[in-house]
């Protein structure tokens, strides 16, 4: 396991109302929370939740790091790359807004295996894992997306399918 600590974040972004109702939007709470301020205030129960800046190049999670924080790409375009037997990476796919990663770290509790790394710049949610934990224990249906998401990418890591 590497021993990194998490590169420093250019800066942290206000989070405004319509910010978080895109977020609701992306993590698909609203098929299961009807109203707007349901909504809103699942959201606002969770204070740790960041919005962060990153800027193009930087890696945002490295493939070994030890680490359970889900992220969700709210602008920007990050790519993914996984090191191969030689050592040599392979770019395994790009992310966009609405898309999450850090899910697999999460779920199996294990180190990181892949890169993400900020193509342009780009600004994430950051979910703290505890967090993460309460939300996917409220919304079976956003476990289960979750659980999916990461499975189809496991069998893509590790089958190349």
């Amino acid at each position: 396991m590497i021993a990194r600590t998490m590169p420093p974040v250019e800066k942290r972004l206000a989070i405004r109302p319509a910010a978080l109702e895109w977020l609701g939007e992306a993590l698909k709470l609203r098929e299961v929370l009807d109203d707007k301020s349901a909504l809103e205030q699942t959201l606002e129960s969770f204070p740790a939740i960041t919005l962060e800046a990153w800027p193009a190049g930087v890696e945002i999670l490295r493939e070994g790091e030890k680490g359970d924080d889900f992220f969700v790409v709210y602008s920007g375009r990050l790519s993914v790359w996984r090191k191969k037997d030689a050592g040599r990476a392979r770019k395994l796919g790009v992310l966009k807004p609405g898309d999450f990663f850090g899910e697999i770290g999460f779920l199996l509790k294990a180190v990181r295996s892949a890169t993400v790394r900020a193509e342009v710049d780009c600004a994430v949610f950051r979910v703290p894992a505890s967090e993460l934990s309460i939300l996917l224990r409220k919304h079976l249906s956003l476990r289960k997306w979750v659980k999916r998401v990461a499975c189809k990418r496991l069998v893509k890591m590790f089958l190349g399918q």
